[in-house]
């Protein structure tokens, strides 16, 4: 075994032919962005989140043991078989949303991308080697992560749910495995169609922006359903309707496929299998046909893409409103570059999406939980759960958008040319510090208060979401202060080491956030607006925490000096005594 081993791994050392290194190069490259300073950093990240999808699995695997002791204590089998066809259900719909949420966040690298074009350009291949090179690496990848995906819920489940009512427990792992795999493969296939009909039919000029939106579009979706997906378990009693509807439902096609695998032969579950199959192949189809349509003029339209500019004439009434408003050189410099960067770099637009989609799940869970459950009188009704809700929306949007900015800064952009601040700092450093702040006022704290406004008015009323609005906007200013303390940087300039902290400690933190930032304080929030001598209480401390943080952060700002270079932890604290 260990010379077989040493012998695959000197073969792959050695070079192969063209088609076979094209192949390599573009698996090796999916996760590599601009973004990331350093080759092979995200493996850091990825490492987390595979801890994380490990010590989940455990707790669920201990969850669904309980629960199907208990079904099997119970004197029929009914409650056991709709609790695996429910779970089946689950399995099958949480598939195709982990595949569909890796194929939208790879959304650009779906296709051979302008930069691939122009470092193969001086080899001899094909633009013919190229896309059979790109696809191939493409499917390869997406059949191991879908393997890898499927294949240990399918062995666990069946294990799990193992007991005196359950059938073949080796056939239950062949069906979970097919209807699962098949799920993913047709929703990774109609997003590749869907990319390819937007890449062809599309004008050039309206191309990256129309796929960046339809992309946040699918990630915002993907996200708000999520609660959704985990909610399947607990519609066991409903497994025995027939309801015409699920016809338009795709992960009931693939349920009607597992369980024409495990022997049901209904005519109603045969109809859902063969829609099933026709889908799969139907995806597959289209999405080879868009690809091969695709291969003649996507590298002219890329190229061509790259050399057309946007019309700025438009936006000059902008730019001298920004000039009126900002004398300051030193700011304006820090302020515009900020605004063109997110104007044109489409991967830091991705990033505040992604942020922005995340907050919109979060608002979107509370008022889908709100409506589900048995006291719900209707969105009209004003009663302590809606109030809460509406009067979290805006703290969600603002947690989120915040630390997207705050996260987005140290992302860079051309860092080679970090120069120009370099040189301009002496002198300057506060002005380019203070314009940061003036940025997140301008395009996150006032979006966000206007953006939600009309939501709290229709649920709260004018006179309450008014005072809803400025007791959530002084929270606001405070977390834009705490998020600013020690971040002395040019957004953009600094380059960036991913996985810094650990994935877990990321996740808990924010969900701590959620917990205390959105939830409490919606809480407390909604508490004081009961009354005129709460609400001015409230006012009065948050506007005394905005001052004392404020005043801190600036005293703060007076030593020390702009970082352009972003280095692992040391392995002895400083205690910040290299500071001036």
């Amino acid at each position: 075994m260990r010379n077989a081993t040493h012998r695959f791994r000197e073969w792959l050392e050695e070079t192969h032919s063209a088609r076979f290194e094209l192949c390599r190069h573009f698996f090796l490259r999916f996760f590599d962005s601009d973004l990331v300073s350093t080759p092979g950093q995200w493996r850091v990240v990825a490492i987390g989140a595979l801890a994380i999808l490990l010590s989940s699995s455990l707790i669920f695997v201990q969850a669904y043991w309980h629960k199907y002791i208990a079904l099997d204590s119970l004197p029929t089998p009914e409650p056991h078989h709709l609790a695996t066809v429910a779970d089946a259900l689950f399995l099958i719909t949480l598939a195709m949303f982990v595949i569909g949420l890796f194929t939208t966040l790879q959304w650009p690298s779906l296709f051979p991308g302008l930069r691939d074009y122009l470092a193969l350009a001086a080899l001899p291949v094909r633009l013919r080697e190229i896309f059979v090179a790109k696809f191939t690496a493409l499917v390869t990848f997406a059949g191991v992560f879908v393997i890898a995906t499927t294949f240990p819920p399918s062995v666990l489940m069946p294990t799990v749910s193992s007991g005196r009512y359950a059938t073949n427990s080796i056939l239950q792992v062949l069906a979970l495995f097919v209807s699962c795999s098949l799920a993913a493969l047709f929703v990774f296939f109609s997003f590749v169609a869907a990319q390819g009909l937007l890449l062809n039919l599309l004008p050039t000029r309206q191309f990256a922006r129309i796929s960046l939106a339809a992309q946040g579009l699918l990630l915002t979706v993907l996200l708000c359903g999520l609660p959704l997906v985990f909610a399947i378990p607990s519609l066991a009693d409903s497994m025995t309707l027939r309801p015409e509807w699920t016809l338009w439902v795709p992960p009931v096609w693939f349920l009607g496929l597992d369980q024409v695998i495990l022997g049901n032969a209904e005519p109603f579950v045969l109809r859902l299998a063969g829609i099933s199959l026709a889908a799969v192949a139907g995806a597959t189809t289209f999405a080879i046909l868009t690809y091969l349509w695709s291969y003649r003029r996507h590298r002219v339209r890329l190229l061509e893409s790259a050399a057309v500019t946007p019309k700025m004439a438009k936006w000059r009434w902008g730019a001298n409103l920004s000039n009126r408003l900002m004398p300051d050189p030193q700011k304006m410099a820090v302020f515009a570059f900020i605004v063109k960067t997110l104007t044109r770099s489409r991967h830091h637009r991705l990033v505040l999406t992604a942020f922005s989609a995340v907050a919109i799940a979060v608002i979107f869970e509370s008022f889908v939980s709100l409506a589900l459950s048995p006291n719900f009188r209707g969105f009209l009704a004003h009663s302590t759960a809606l109030r809460e809700a509406a009067i979290s929306a805006p703290l969600a949007l603002s947690l989120f958008v915040l630390t997207g900015f705050r996260y987005l800064f140290r992302l860079p952009v051309e860092i080679q040319a970090n120069w120009v601040f370099r040189v301009s700092e002496p002198g300057n450093r506060l002005a380019f510090l203070i314009a940061v702040e003036e940025f997140l006022v301008c395009f996150a704290i006032a979006p966000v208060a206007l953006v939600t406004l009309p939501l709290e008015v229709l649920l709260l009323g004018p006179g309450t979401a008014f005072g809803a609005a400025v007791l959530c906007l002084l929270p606001s200013l405070i977390l834009m202060e705490s998020l600013l303390v020690r971040f002395e940087k040019v957004p953009f300039t600094s380059s960036y080491l991913p996985g810094r902290r650990p994935l877990v400690e990321t996740l808990l933190l924010y969900g701590i956030a959620v917990g205390v930032y959105v939830s409490i304080l919606a809480s407390i929030v909604n508490w004081a607006l009961e009354g005129p001598r709460s609400t001015l209480g409230l006012f009065i401390v948050l506007l005394a925490i905005w001052l004392k943080v404020r005043k801190g952060r600036l005293d703060d700002l007076e030593i020390g000096k702009l970082e352009f270079e972003e280095l692992p932890e040391p392995a002895v604290q400083t205690l910040s005594i290299f500071r001036d």
